[in-house]
């Protein structure tokens, strides 16, 4: 069921959406290449770093950055290449974890950022791993929603997405597209309440429909290739390491994060937390921004105590 809320997210709306005092830009990380930024909340605050996953673009944390700001943190949510409102280049573009998190430490050392509390969601979590594993001056304190130590970029749903944007390139169908995004993001929730037609309009609006665009970059996850494996550089990690997952069913019955995967994060980080989070399924920071705004800012005290 990921699959179209995974399309919705490649076409996900502009940062300036998320809030109203937000500044959004895109920062160049190589040619063709650029990230977009979404900051909000006083420059010399202490910076938390979100790093969304392929369903989840910056619009998606609008409840999470204002009580971020108005507690004095420096919140920032850097999208993904092929994210959002991040460029979606195709050709010889890279989209491993290994390159994006190589492009999120760009972007943070041109803002001067160091020491941040960091958070991935979902595919973000292995990004923010690799980060954590390569930079660790940039890491202070790792936080992971609903995601593991993914080995891929090319995640389950990524070819399925793939095979369904080449027939709404071919025969249109936007309409249908909306009707998908809601069943999907319905089916991964515990409470589907959040899920009005205001936010499907802003999940699925935002780079013009350009399907070609979406396409370049799904063949680019499909197709990427990481140059060493995540999980033997998970026990370098001196980093504490908190993972968040909700709690509650999913409506379509299904679960969050494998057993498997969470014991292959416990077994392997030295620093390593987890706790459930009740009333939410994949996308807490939708169902229970509440929690995700508390466990931020607790990273933050302790950090910067």
């Amino acid at each position: 069921m990921l699959l179209l809320p995974l399309l919705a997210a490649l076409l996900a709306p502009p940062a300036q959406m998320v809030a109203r005092d937000s500044l959004a830009r895109h920062v160049a990380v190589a040619p063709a290449e650029s990230l977009q930024v979404t900051i909000m909340g006083p420059a010399s605050g202490p910076p938390v770093v979100i790093i969304p996953g392929l369903i989840s673009p910056a619009y998606a944390f609008r409840q999470v950055l204002p009580p971020l700001a108005e507690q004095g943190v420096r919140a920032i949510v850097i999208e993904p290449l092929g994210v959002g409102g991040s460029s979606h280049p195709g050709g010889k573009a890279d989209y491993s974890h290994t390159a994006q998190a190589a492009r999120i430490a760009a972007v943070m050392d041109s803002l001067q950022v160091r020491n941040a509390v960091v958070m991935g969601h979902a595919v973000g979590t292995a990004i923010a791993l690799r980060l954590a594993a390569t930079r660790q001056d940039l890491v202070g304190r790792l936080l992971l929603v609903e995601g593991g130590a993914l080995e891929s970029a090319a995640v389950p749903g990524v070819r399925s997405a793939l095979k369904f944007a080449f027939l709404i390139r071919l025969f249109g169908g936007r309409g249908r597209v909306r009707k998908e995004v809601r069943k999907g993001l319905i089916a991964s929730s515990y409470d589907s309440t959040w899920v009005s037609d205001s936010l499907i309009e802003h999940y699925t609006t935002g780079t013009g429909g350009d399907m070609g665009a979406v396409l370049r970059a799904l063949r680019g996850m499909e197709n990427s290739v990481e140059p060493d494996s995540l999980l033997p550089k998970l026990t370098t990690l001196d980093v504490p390491v908190r993972l968040l997952m909700g709690a509650g069913p999913r409506l379509d019955g299904g679960r969050g994060l494998s057993r498997g995967r969470v014991l292959s994060l416990r077994r392997r980080l030295p620093h390593f937390t987890i706790d459930s989070v009740a009333g939410a399924g994949l996308h807490v920071h939708e169902e229970r921004p509440d929690v995700i705004v508390h466990e931020l800012l607790a990273l933050v005290r302790e950090l910067h105590p």
